[in-house]
């Protein structure tokens, strides 16, 4: 469910930015711009070329390297914000967006391993209850998937608040993030 989304929204930021006001790709038009500053750039080593109307380019331009692409454009804010107000605050939201559907998706996969997990190693039932109310710690070193999976919650728990919520209903089997009708055989009072 959020997995998809959170694509979707990755997509949708990518594209954004891709097509963001006033960034130049063409490098024949560029060779026509009038240069106001060029600005280095520390995040990736690109170099921001900001001309006399305002439009800009990065040199390298390497629209398909999409993480030093990113990196650009963010840093590049502080030079062009007055000039692209709205797209900056547009892709703040979208990233926003984005990066709350990643750790949505991300408690959905934790949700998706205790289901998983249950079967083979029983005691996860009780376990994951344990870390959830602060009972148990897991240790640093987590060698079986029964660890990494009571490590994924526990690492998350500040970040995922909604854990709280949604694994006791995923231990009851009545979660609606994930098909968990398999916990209703394990299911104990709460």
């Amino acid at each position: 469910m959020y997995a998809e989304q959170k694509w979707a929204a990755s997509e949708e930021k990518t594209r954004f930015a891709k097509a963001f006001p006033g960034l130049m790709t063409n490098t024949e038009l560029l060779k026509t711009k009038m240069i106001e500053s060029q600005i280095p750039l520390d995040a990736n080593g690109w170099t921001l070329t900001v001309f006399t109307d305002k439009t800009f380019a990065f040199e390298p331009i390497d629209l398909d390297d999409v993480p030093k692409f990113m990196a650009a454009l963010r840093e590049s804010r502080t030079h062009l914000y007055d000039f692209h107000k709205a797209a900056f605050d547009e892709l703040e939201r979208l990233t926003k967006r984005d990066q709350e559907l990643t750790r949505l998706s991300r408690m959905e996969k934790i949700l998706g391993a205790i289901v998983n997990n249950v079967v083979e190693y029983p005691s996860l039932y009780d376990d994951v209850k344990n870390v959830l109310n602060g009972v148990i710690r897991v240790p640093e070193e987590r060698l079986t998937r029964r660890d990494r999976v009571l490590g994924a919650i526990q690492d998350h728990l500040s970040d995922m608040p909604e854990l709280h919520d949604e694994v006791p209903k995923v231990l009851n089997g009545t979660s609606t993030l994930v098909q968990c009708d398999i916990m209703k055989s394990f299911a104990k009072p709460l």
